[in-house]
């Protein structure tokens, strides 16, 4: 298990407001009772600075929103399956998966990493569809634990290593 996500910083189910300032108040909530982030004021607001940018909606009601904030003490991943979808941008229509990805202030390449990670996991419609069907917090943290950190690949022995074994 990765030290970006645990259960306390996910919400299934849940209604965390109609817009995406309410919903993105709502998870840096979670970030900084955690003990991840050391004031939710500034959380918010530099999370809203980058969503002014640039919309952080995907298509098939995914959302991302991120920031790199000097009120973030670790890199860390909230989320949230919602009740009501909210709309952040994407032309297909509102999000009802949405992932804060909150990291330190100049931790430029983790957040890159993360962001990048979980956006090619998000483009697989089956591990979308078993977000969307966990069936609670530590089943949906298990699913993005494997997709944000898979396990190695079982080391394959060489030739020369199978031709001394046998030998």
């Amino acid at each position: 298990m990765t030290d970006l996500i645990s259960p306390a910083l996910v919400a299934i189910d849940a209604d965390l407001g109609a817009d995406r300032e309410a919903v993105i108040r709502s998870l840096a909530g979670l970030v900084v009772e955690s003990g991840r982030a050391s004031d939710l004021d500034g959380l918010v607001a530099d999370a809203l600075a980058r969503e002014a940018k640039a919309d952080t909606g995907l298509p098939g009601g995914l959302a991302i929103p991120h920031c790199r904030s000097t009120a973030v003490t670790e890199p860390t991943l909230a989320a949230a399956r919602l009740s009501n979808p909210v709309d952040f941008g994407a032309g297909d229509g509102p999000a009802d998966l949405v992932f804060l990805i909150a990291a330190p202030d100049g931790a430029d390449a983790a957040h890159m990493t993360l962001l990048t990670a979980l956006a090619r996991s998000l483009v697989r419609d089956e591990f979308v569809a078993a977000l969307r069907a966990a069936p609670n917090a530590e089943a949906f943290v298990a699913l993005v634990d494997e997709a944000i950190d898979p396990p190695a690949e079982p080391a394959t022995p060489s030739a020369t290593t199978a031709a001394t074994a046998s030998a």
